[in-house]
């Protein structure tokens, strides 16, 4: 999440000399700078992130792989206005890294959902706006997994790392 070399020299050099369009020229190409990553979610997606921000808006691209043999990789985007957000101007390294642990704890960063917000920026410190919105992708949307009953209310209802805790309710309610 650092920004590359060559921007932090003409920025440094921009201040350095006082020049009024050397600096303009880097706060604009640091404006529409490109950032990038991965990380992994709970379910073992492994995701690819592209941050690109341009005059008021940011889009975050992501392209997720499922864990191996589950599926065919998927991409999607989020867009939103976070410079609308008070506290993004002083803190937007915190603000993305918010967001971007938000994502983590997804099981699929790419499902629709509740729009993304850091604290920083959460409901009542910043409009709705500065949240960052599910885009609809191009194609047809991936068919809503639909719960089978197993007859086993632990595999149908807790997710597995709370299967145990659920088997001892379960047990108990069923006596």
């Amino acid at each position: 999440m650092r920004l590359p070399l060559a921007l932090l020299v003409l920025a440094t050099l921009g201040v350095v000399r006082g020049g009024g369009a050397g600096r303009e020229a880097a706060e604009e190409a640091a404006q529409e700078a490109v950032q990038a990553g991965r990380f992994s979610t709970p379910e073992q997606h492994r995701c690819r992130w592209e941050l690109r921000s341009a005059a008021g808006a940011s889009e975050l691209r992501l392209s997720c792989r499922p864990p191996a043999g589950d599926g065919a990789a998927r991409s999607c985007a989020y867009r939103g206005q976070p410079r609308r957000c008070p506290a993004y101007g002083a803190r937007s390294r915190q603000y993305w890294r918010q967001i971007l642990a938000r994502l983590r704890r997804r099981r699929d960063p790419c499902a629709p959902g509740a729009p993304l917000s850091a604290r920083l920026c959460g409901p009542g410190r910043a409009p709705p706006e500065a949240q960052l919105r599910l885009l609809p992708g191009p194609g047809p949307s991936p068919p809503a997994a639909t719960a089978e009953p197993t007859g086993d209310p632990v595999q149908t209802y807790c997710a597995e790392r709370w299967h145990s805790l659920c088997s001892f309710i379960v047990g108990f309610w069923e006596g």
